[in-house]
């Protein structure tokens, strides 16, 4: 670096809206399918093979160089952002020690950016997440990698929830500093009114107070315009509809889980591009989605989107938690009008009885609390996320149960999650013919750090199920 040109790091706003990326591990881009073009892929420097920040400099600028020199040299990446991500690999104050294999990191990448002008960005980090092989972390990296593109910033440090960029002797084009102090909460009063709820560990109040509320919404009681389209999720690749294998896996979004398609992202990932994988939202989460103003319309919403989304593919329904519910419903509303192509459900660690139901609220909880913190641009509490979250969860309570015929594979939990021991609930019967598989894991590490196996036995059981299109 030239010592003649001090670089200061200058704290600037969040960008104001988010574009709809989703970040591709580098590994997986290698040796994935042609990626969308959309497509920012991730190479993930914070940790070496052991998981502890690397200390070896050559072989991390070595791994670096190589992985450069390879997606800078293949046509099918030409459209792509390449994101380099680091921990601690300079600092942005006084107090702050740079890590010399980070600092060399950043140095190589940086090079590389001259030669590929805007296609490649660097973001240092202190956040200690997982990475893109865990949910949450899978979270983590999408909301820095989204803040890094919507930026502009070819070189970006994240710290907590502030973000820095270089300016070399002052020049750059930092926002006005007063533009970045926070401005005073604008929040209405719903939202404000349900964090002070669950910070009094009152979330069932919450709830009933969101419900109310839902109430005053305009509803649909026949499928009707403002109802969300399916989205594709092929290769864990949002709005990709690609994959030739069938049948086509229709997963159904979880209430609790206001990140909608985000939750399985990771077990489409596993289940390969070859895999035709869509997820159908739920109506009411966003601004000009209607809800339903009862079940059956809930119900007749999400079977008529299905329909809409596989064609004339061939297809299985899958949901999780409440989304399984979700989708024993549907499955048994096509089945009574005769529908030909749906070739099974998938139940991923769902319950039946009220009782159980009654128990996973605390995970419920959890869920829109950690999902808003981790993707506040997908999950962030609004009027219109709240009130649907509300509005849905009161319909499950409502939903009846009889087995479909139809096949059925339900994936079971051996672990107790933080919240309850529900692994212990007895089998319940989904299906007039069902098969039962069990991953040893706790609920939400099924779709997250373990979906690489739930995305094999559901695979495996797709292959017997379809076996000449599998």
């Amino acid at each position: 670096m030239n010592e003649n040109h001090t670089v200061e790091w200058s704290t600037f706003p969040a960008p104001a809206s988010l574009p709809e990326v989703a970040p591709c591990d580098w590994t997986e881009a290698l040796n994935g399918p042609d990626i969308d073009n959309t497509q920012v892929i991730v190479l993930d420097c914070r940790r070496d093979e052991s998981g502890a920040l690397p200390t070896d400099t050559h072989a991390m600028t070595q791994k670096v160089s190589d992985a450069l020199r390879s997606w800078s040299g293949q046509q099918r990446f030409d459209a792509s952002t390449f994101l380099v991500l680091t921990r601690g690999a300079i600092s942005v104050s006084a107090d702050e020690a740079a890590d010399p294999t980070g600092s060399a990191i950043w140095e190589l990448v940086k090079s590389a950016q001259s030669e590929n002008p805007g296609r490649i960005v660097l973001v240092d980090t202190d956040s200690l997440d997982k990475g893109l092989g865990d949910l949450f972390g899978l979270m983590a990296v999408r909301n820095m990698t989204v803040t890094a593109v919507a930026s502009g910033e070819p070189q970006l440090a994240i710290r907590g929830a502030t973000l820095f960029a270089p300016r070399r002797n002052g020049v750059g084009h930092a926002p006005d500093r007063a533009t970045a102090v926070s401005a005073p909460s604008t929040e209405p009063s719903i939202v404000r009114m349900f964090r002070q709820a669950v910070a009094d560990d009152r979330f069932a109040d919450g709830l009933e107070f969101l419900l109310a509320a839902a109430q005053l919404r305009p509803a649909f009681d026949h499928y009707t315009e403002g109802i969300p389209k399916g989205i594709g999720l092929s290769g864990g690749t949002p709005h990709n509809s690609g994959g030739d294998t069938l049948p086509h896996v229709v997963l159904i979004s979880t209430p609790a889980f206001l990140g909608g398609y985000i939750q399985y992202i990771l077990l489409a990932a596993h289940l390969g591009g070859h895999r035709r994988v869509s997820v159908i939202p739920l109506s009411g989460y966003e601004p000009d989605e209607p809800l339903p103003a009862s079940l059956d319309a809930a119900i007749d919403s999400i079977a008529r989107t299905v329909l809409d989304t596989v064609g004339d593919d061939e297809f299985v329904l899958a949901g999780m938690s409440g989304g399984g519910n979700l989708a024993h419903a549907t499955a048994a509303r096509l089945l009574e009008q005769d529908n030909t192509r749906l070739r099974g459900l998938i139940i991923f660690d769902s319950f039946i009885a009220r009782e159980a139901n009654d128990r996973q609220m605390g995970t419920a909880r959890d869920a829109v609390v950690d999902t808003e913190a981790m993707i506040p641009d997908l999950a962030g509490f609004t009027t219109e996320r709240l009130t649907a979250l509300a509005c849905w969860l009161d319909l499950l309570l409502q939903l009846e149960y009889q087995p479909v015929e139809c096949q059925a594979l339900v994936i079971k939990c051996t672990k107790p999650s933080p919240t309850h021991n529900l692994n212990e609930w007895p089998i319940e019967t989904w299906s007039t013919e069902q098969t039962v598989q069990t991953v040893d894991t706790e609920h939400v590490a099924l779709c997250s750090t373990e979906s690489h196996t739930t995305a094999q036995i559901v695979d495996q059981w797709l292959r017997q199920l379809s076996p000449t299109n599998g």
